[in-house]
């Protein structure tokens, strides 16, 4: 595998990545910038503590350090299988966009077919925001292994103890904010060992910026998963923050969400477009609808290159379909989000404020035949969503018959 004399971050990288080669580990990701591999199971290598340790050491004890890891990360899963009472102390809640669980799945279903089942391999997971889910690590000195249902149906405990359990752990190592610190916190954690953008998660944490801020709420921000900002909800502080976010969010590896957090008068994180009246409660809804539009592409090439491969949507045993997107519409004072319902077309509809129903006419060109607010044109049609598709979708194959379209039309609103 090489000299370990000149132990530079790339080449301790570059050592690992052949070693999990030649013993036949599937890498999906080399993250350079957060050092770290991915592997298609969803468990997650960083390199940075055995690397820190090993340059510290020479000769024969770096050797054996090395060589120690390397035995780690090339063993059998079975090996790393962690009993309740083993994993319980090491449980962390991480947050993810709700398309992540889709695409580690599909890939570990792909390349090694017959192993694992579609339901074995998903991971544990819950929605805690709107496009953004919860779901387990086991943190461990020098990998991270997300809980799946395998896993799960190997203990003892249902999900709810497993979650409850992960935010209780949690809340020893959130640091609590300090009251004569800056008003702004900005951290960063590339390494993920923090579990820093968790951190709102644990009870009582978003809340302890009460005293600092005078009164003011809390906004927490996660552009991507190693960034986290939490401000005073001051509207020109906000609005810039926001800017600022949304940057960050498109330019980042690992999006997050684009979106604030803050507390509603229960006490429980929600988006912030959701936690009543404020000056910035629009830049609020419009980084909502961003988050919406980029999962839901996410989503959509996922679903496209699976469709590419397989000719079907073989996880939710659906056929061939097109996979239609959302778009954003309207004014900075009245935003709005619609999709596309055509005549002839079996599609895989994203939710949306508004469905416009569109038909063709001699030469084939579409013609708008209503725009009708979502919720009417399911209650109106019977659409249902696509069991444990998230971010959700309906199944459409057909088009709506006259009587249907005669209440479509009556339900329709003009744009």
């Amino acid at each position: 595998m090489g000299s370990f004399d000149d132990l530079t971050p790339d080449h301790f990288a570059t050592l690992v990545l052949r070693h999990l080669a030649d013993v036949g580990k599937e890498v999906a990701e080399y993250d350079a910038e957060a050092f770290r591999i991915d592997l298609i199971d969803g468990s997650e290598i960083g390199l940075g503590n055995v690397y820190h340790d090993a340059v510290r050491l020479s000769g024969p004890k770096r050797a054996a350090r090395i060589a120690r890891f390397l035995t780690w990360v090339g063993g059998d899963e079975t090996e790393h299988m962690h009993t309740w009472e083993e994993a319980r102390p090491l449980l962390r809640p991480i947050l993810r966009s709700a398309t992540y669980k889709q695409a580690w799945s599909d890939d570990l279903l792909y390349r090694r077919p017959g192993l694992v089942t579609y339901e074995e391999a998903r991971f544990v997971s819950r929605p805690a925001f709107p496009f953004v889910d919860e779901l387990v690590a086991i943190d461990l000195p020098d990998s991270r292994n997300i809980v799946n249902n395998s896993m799960l149906a190997s203990w003892p405990v249902g999900a709810e103890e497993v979650f409850a359990t992960a935010r209780e752990n949690l809340e020893t190592i959130a640091q609590p904010h300090n009251p004569r610190g800056n008003a702004i916190l900005s951290l960063n954690d590339d390494e993920g060992s923090g579990y820093i953008t968790s951190w709102p998660l644990a009870p009582g944490w978003l809340a302890s910026f009460g005293q600092r801020y005078s009164g003011r709420r809390p906004v927490a921000f996660m552009p991507d998963i190693n960034n986290l900002i939490v401000v005073p909800d001051i509207p020109h502080l906000l609005a810039r923050i926001y800017r600022q976010v949304e940057e960050q969010y498109v330019n980042a590896r690992h999006r997050l969400s684009p979106q604030g957090y803050t507390l509603d008068e229960d006490g429980t994180v929600v988006p912030f477009d959701r936690a009543g009246p404020h000056e910035q409660h629009q830049a609020a809804v419009r980084a909502g609808y961003h988050l919406a539009v980029w999962e839901y592409a996410a989503q959509a090439d996922w679903l496209n290159r699976a469709l590419e491969r397989d000719f079907e949507f073989a996880c939710y045993g659906l056929e061939m379909a097109i996979v239609g997107d959302i778009k954003i519409a309207g004014t900075d004072t009245w935003p709005y989000t619609y999709t596309v319902w055509g005549k002839g077309v079996d599609y895989l509809v994203p939710a949306a404020d508004y469905i416009t129903f569109a038909s063709t006419d001699a030469d084939n060109n579409a013609v708008p035949v209503c725009t009708v607010p979502f919720t009417a044109a399911l209650e109106i049609t019977g659409l249902t969503p696509i069991p444990a598709m998230s971010p959700i979708r309906f199944e459409a194959r057909f088009w709506p018959d006259a009587k249907m379209l005669t209440q479509l039309k009556q339900a329709s609103v003009a744009l």
